[in-house]
């Protein structure tokens, strides 16, 4: 099962704490583990929300929104893509990451589209 890890900062999370943070594990190390046995296969920083464009379609016409286009406590960092063969699995992989000890860390598995299916089907 593939799962989408999406890497939160929270800064304003009061359980946070200093010693979360100094505690957390070395992200080259992560990258050298899941990366090195093929759990991970796809992710990389994000740019700040600043610089993140809103894209919608409204009566026909696209709308384009510079900077956030949601009011969050939580920012999005980066991703990784990770295959687990089930949710423990997954938990596991994601409490090692550093940004689980330092912010937070979303864990989402993936839904395959059925394209070969009926239409609306997924």
């Amino acid at each position: 099962m593939r799962y989408l890890m999406l890497v939160l900062s929270t800064p304003d999370d009061p359980d946070l704490t200093d010693a979360d943070a100094a505690g957390a594990p070395s992200i080259q190390g992560w990258v050298d583990r899941y990366y090195g046995d093929g759990t991970a296969s796809a992710g990389d920083r994000l740019r700040p929300p600043e610089d993140a464009v809103g894209v919608r379609v409204r009566s026909g016409k696209v709308l384009v929104t510079d900077g956030p286009f949601a009011e969050a406590k939580e920012a999005i960092g980066g991703f990784d893509v990770i295959e687990a063969p089930d949710l423990d699995t997954a938990i596991v992989v994601a409490s090692e990451h550093p940004m689980a000890h330092a912010g937070a860390i979303e864990l989402r598995p993936v839904w395959p589209l059925d394209l070969d299916g009926p239409a609306g089907t997924a």
